[in-house]
């Protein structure tokens, strides 16, 4: 459902803590959306960053699914993960792992 939202509702930045499916990465390319990921381990510098919670959404798909209206001030940090331009660093980080994998596991006596 986020290609549709995406164009829908002219979004232009997604927060979150993981990656998106390549439809949803294809539709932030296409209408110029970013990703934003925030950096494990720094939700308290991202909470002190909340200034105002304005709105919420579909609360009842949980809280970390819901959508979140805030206003922020010093809201991070986040990376860009994944940039208008379809570039994700989840895609390279994967690539990069499946490249070495099988050497790894033959270092580490995995394989013969």
């Amino acid at each position: 459902m986020e290609p549709e939202f995406i164009e829908r509702f002219g979004v232009r930045a997604v927060i979150g803590k993981s990656g998106m499916s390549q439809p949803t990465v294809d539709a932030m390319q296409k209408f110029g959306c970013v990703y934003l990921a925030i950096t494990g381990g720094a939700a308290v510098l991202a909470a002190e960053g909340v200034r105002e919670v304005i709105g919420v959404e579909w609360l009842d798909l949980g809280m970390p699914e819901a959508m979140w209206e805030l206003s922020v001030k010093g809201f991070g940090p986040l990376i860009v993960a994944i940039d208008a331009h379809g570039n994700s660093l989840y895609k390279t980080v994967d690539e990069r792992v499946a490249k070495n994998v099988e050497a790894v596991k033959r270092r580490l006596g995995l394989l013969p």
